[in-house]
């Protein structure tokens, strides 16, 4: 059962701004931690409440590619009586969002996440203007969020009651933090659908079940003939891709395949050389060669836990402006041993919707997933199971200007077009438990 953040009232606050973003007026801001799985459809829903206000709007961005940005600013003129807000989102995992927002200020050395830095009034909005979209945009200076955009539920993430986190470059320093319980709105649906290497349908493989998918992360490779039944296919592997432990989507995908939230994954990462931009600013189509190691260990970016186990890290992004990037690997062709010709290497990994099509136009294919192709339909008759809630997450204590734009983003959620999410009334089932059984409204 959903809890819903108390309402505050809105009057005045969707009426005319001010005519130019300049004015004397006291400067507040929201900072928004967001799943980028769900990225998309949370830009434009934010955008939507922005523009309703006069002269208000977009005034950074880490891309050209708006709507596939990292992280956002706008600005509103006069949001309220005496008041300009802006508005700052930042996409660096839904998990990590959580962790943030439910160890709020009551921990000494808060959970923060990065952002793009502040302007500090609204002369210093207007001077950013809209000029200001490009990838070299930095993500660099830490906030506490104020609500997090969440693909998951709560109670999926370990950030519940008082943990020990290690943290450090070396994983040395253990802290301990106390998370409060959190009020969450659900807002929508987020699919999700698994993508494999260019040439993996040519081999046969145009599928994969959920056993599959268990074996292939708590395990690691496997051969190509696990998933084809052919003795031919047994020199060549395929490998898990995965997005890191601050990431909603991989907490999402272990849940929906049994490996569970607490299971260590296997995952790796492959070397891609030669991929270049595609027109959302993304490398993709590169060339895989060499050995395919675990994804290091190390310090997960987003959550600051330090990981000692190789493998169960994994990609901080699904895209990046570079060879990095969970796109980047998914759509690079593996070099084949010419001297051996029945030898490959394949990768499979998980996106959602619209990331899944970039990957596709890319030369990826995209694959059923226990011989039921992802649509809508599918999903609202509860045939395609790989889904989950994209929901707002926020201390009960969260108030003013912050709770009231919270509220503004609520209403406007139901009636908003979504490119990569499904609308709740379109969607005749329900779960309660991220990857748990599924049952009719």
């Amino acid at each position: 059962m959903k809890s819903t953040l108390k309402t505050i009232a809105l009057a005045g606050a969707l009426a005319g701004g001010i005519a130019g973003l300049a004015s004397a007026n006291t400067l507040q801001t929201v900072h928004i931690a967001g799943a980028p799985a769900y990225r998309q459809d949370s830009i434009a829903v934010i955008n939507t409440v922005v523009t309703g206000f006069s002269n208000a709007g977009e005034i950074a961005s880490t891309s050209t590619s708006f709507a596939n940005a990292s992280a956002v600013q706008w600005f509103i003129p006069n949001y309220t009586s005496g008041v300009d807000l802006l508005i700052s989102a930042s996409f660096t995992g839904s998990t990590a969002g959580t962790e943030s927002v439910a160890a709020g200020a009551q921990n000494s050395g808060a959970l923060e996440q990065k952002f793009i830095p502040d302007v500090t009034d609204a002369a210093g909005a207007a001077a950013v203007g809209n000029a200001n979209n490009s990838s070299s945009v930095t993500i660099s200076e830490l906030h506490v969020p104020d609500f997090s955009l969440s693909d998951t539920f709560v109670a999926t993430t370990p950030f519940n009651g008082t943990v020990n986190l290690r943290q450090g470059s070396t994983g040395t320093q253990h802290n301990t933090y106390t998370f409060s319980s959190l009020s969450s709105t659900q807002l929508a649906i987020e699919p999700y659908v698994w993508v494999g290497t260019p040439g993996l349908a040519a081999r046969g493989v145009t599928n994969i079940t959920t056993a599959q998918a268990q074996l292939l992360y708590e395990n690691g490779k496997l051969p190509l003939s696990f998933f084809t039944g052919k003795n031919s296919d047994e020199t060549s592997f395929v490998y898990p891709l995965s997005r890191d432990p601050g990431s909603g989507s991989r907490l999402i995908a272990v849940a929906e395949t049994g490996v569970g939230v607490t299971t260590l994954i296997k995952t790796y990462k492959p070397t891609v050389t030669g991929a270049t931009a595609d027109s959302s600013g993304n490398y993709v189509k590169g060339t895989i060669s060499g050995s395919v190691p675990l994804y290091p260990a190390g310090v997960i970016s987003s959550t600051q836990i330090y990981d000692p186990n190789a493998g169960d890290t994994g990609y901080p992004k699904f895209g990046t402006a570079d060879q990095t990037g969970l796109l980047a690997a998914i759509t690079s062709t593996p070099t084949v041993n010419a001297s051996s010709p029945s030898t490959a290497e394949y990768f499979i990994g998980y996106f959602n919707p619209t990331d899944a099509s970039e990957a596709v136009a890319a030369g990826s294919e995209q694959l059923t997933y226990n011989g039921t192709t992802y649509s809508q339909a599918n999903l609202a008759e509860g045939l395609y199971s790989f889904w989950s809630y994209e929901n707002l997450q926020a201390l009960p204590t969260l108030s003013g200007n912050q709770l009231s734009f919270a509220n503004a983003l609520i209403s406007a959620w139901p009636n908003a077009t979504l490119s990569s999410g499904v609308q709740l009334s379109a969607v005749n089932v329900s779960r309660s438990v991220d990857g748990g059984p599924i049952t009719l409204n």
